[in-house]
């Protein structure tokens, strides 16, 4: 099993294979912070692409319509979908590291048991040829999570979307949309030390523009 990596060359930093697996992997999961049209992009990809007139639909966007019908939070959604999409990655990066991690393989009667192991071996594509065999895949998988939560599932409320913010604003941000101001200028002044008309100031600021732009798509 070998994976591509491109070297930056002399100028860049040195390549990291497993930096670049992790973060193919990881591309892979949904975005749980992008949004289209309201909704979790992924979600709004599923529904918009809908089966021309008499061909069969496909169970998937049925299902969404049906759950969130029923007044789940898509936020709930993306969490539950992400946080499986991870454990299926990690598993994986475990059984090339060693099945026994997986318990597989501790018992010659085990079913699913084997008599091969895997390797990943990483195949530089530009500058020196070189074969690299990676290990310790699961470590780096959460190592590289883009969240910075090493794999873990995001707390609630859920951070507003907004680029270009620090998270604390995001968070401030998303209890002031649901009604907690409190607890919008708490978050907001504990990581500023900001005074209270201030902090007030600046998150009456952010749910202007969240209100004027939901998806975060205007910069």
């Amino acid at each position: 099993m070998t994976t591509r990596y491109e070297d930056p060359g002399p100028e860049g930093p040195p390549a990291r294979p497993h930096e670049a697996f992790a973060n193919a992997l990881w591309s892979l999961v949904v975005d749980e912070d992008g949004r289209t049209g309201g909704q979790p992009s992924w979600i709004e990809a599923w529904l918009r692409n809908r089966p021309s007139e008499g061909a069969p639909e496909h169970p998937v966007p049925a299902t969404l319509h049906r759950i969130l019908a029923c007044g789940v939070d898509p936020d709930d959604l993306t969490d539950v979908v992400r946080a499986m999409q991870h454990d299926l990655l990690y598993n994986v990066c475990q059984l090339i590291d060693d099945p026994g991690l997986l318990g597989l393989g501790a018992e010659d009667d085990q079913p699913g048991g084997t008599d091969y192991d895997w390797e990943l071996v990483a195949v530089r594509t530009a500058g020196p040829a070189d074969r690299t065999p990676l290990h310790g895949l699961h470590a780096a998988l959460d190592e590289h999570d883009p969240s910075g939560r090493a794999g873990e599932p995001r707390g609630r409320p859920v951070p507003a979307r907004l680029p270009g913010h620090p998270l604390h604003a995001r968070l401030a941000a998303a209890h002031a949309l649901a009604g907690d101001r409190v607890e919008a200028i708490r978050t907001w002044r504990n990581a500023t030390g900001a005074p209270l008309s201030e902090a007030r100031a600046a998150i009456d600021r952010l749910v202007d523009q969240l209100r004027q732009d939901p998806d975060g798509t205007a910069q």
